[in-house]
C-alpha cells in the first residue's frame, strides 16, 4: 500500500513539472517586453538635460571646435596685423629685408625666408650659421604670449629648375627637407612647442610669382613661417 501512495505522489509530481517551466517562460517574456518598453520610452526631461549638456560643452569657451563671435575674429585680425606691422619694423631695423619678407593672407602671417646664401647653400637643406641666428632672432616674436598658442606651418618652396641627387632626387625632397630644418631648429634650439609646429614641402608649385627670371625664381626659392590664425 505504501509503494502505491509513493507512486502516485511520483506520477502527480511529474505532470506538474510544466507549470515550473511555463512560469519562467511567462518570467522571461515579462522581463523582455519590459526591456523593450524601456528602450522606446524616452524621458523628455532627461533628453532635454542631455542635450543642453551637450550644447554648453560644445560651446563652452574652451572648447576645441568652438566657433568664435565676430568680436573674437575683429580681435585676432587686429592681433595679426599688429604682429605683421611689428615683423616688418623689425625687419627694417635689423636691415633683413634682403633675406626676409612678410606679407599677411587670410590664413595669417607669412614669413618668408629666402633660402640662397643666408638660409642654405644651392641644393642643400643644412641650415647656414647665420641663419640659424636668423631664425632665433624671429622666434622671439613668435613665443610672445600673444601668439604662443598659434600654430606655425613651416612651408618649403623651390623655383622650377630640376635637382637630380642621391639626396634630394626632386624638388620635393628638397623643400621638404629645408622646412623640417627650420621646423626643428625653431622647436630645438629656440623653444617652440613641437605641438604647435607643422612642416611641408611645396617643391616649385606654390611660386610667389612666375619662374621667368633670375629675380622672380630668387623669391620663390624660399622657406616661409606661416603664423596660422585661429580656427574659424
Amino acid at each position: 500500500m505504501a509503494r502505491r501512495r509513493r507512486a502516485y505522489a511520483a506520477a502527480h509530481a511529474n505532470n506538474e513539472r510544466w507549470l515550473l517551466t511555463y512560469a519562467d517562460m511567462i518570467t522571461l517574456l515579462l522581463a523582455l517586453f519590459i526591456i523593450l518598453f524601456s528602450i522606446s520610452t524616452v524621458s523628455k526631461v532627461k533628453f532635454k538635460a542631455l542635450a543642453h549638456e551637450m550644447s554648453g560643452g560644445f560651446s563652452a569657451p574652451d572648447a576645441d571646435n568652438h566657433a568664435p563671435t565676430e568680436k573674437s575674429v575683429v580681435s585676432d585680425t587686429a592681433s595679426l596685423d599688429e604682429l605683421a606691422a611689428e615683423l616688418q619694423r623689425y625687419i627694417r631695423q635689423h636691415h633683413l629685408a634682403k633675406n626676409v619678407g612678410v606679407h599677411s593672407e587670410k590664413r595669417g602671417v607669412v614669413v618668408s625666408l629666402r633660402t640662397d646664401s643666408a638660409m642654405f647653400e644651392s641644393g642643400s637643406a643644412v641650415l647656414q650659421p647665420q641663419a640659424g641666428e636668423l631664425i632665433h632672432q624671429l622666434a622671439g616674436f613668435l613665443l610672445t604670449p600673444a601668439q604662443r598658442a598659434r600654430t606655425l606651418k613651416i612651408e618649403g618652396n623651390t623655383d622650377d629648375v630640376p635637382i637630380s641627387t642621391p639626396l634630394y632626387p626632386t624638388n620635393w625632397e628638397l623643400s621638404t627637407s629645408r622646412a623640417v630644418a627650420v621646423t626643428r631648429h625653431l622647436s630645438e634650439h629656440d623653444g617652440v612647442a613641437p605641438d604647435r609646429l607643422a612642416a611641408i614641402g611645396f617643391a616649385e608649385w606654390h611660386p610667389l610669382s612666375p619662374n621667368t627670371s633670375a629675380e622672380s625664381r630668387l623669391q620663390n626659392r624660399r622657406v616661409d613661417i606661416v603664423v596660422l590664425r585661429y580656427k574659424e
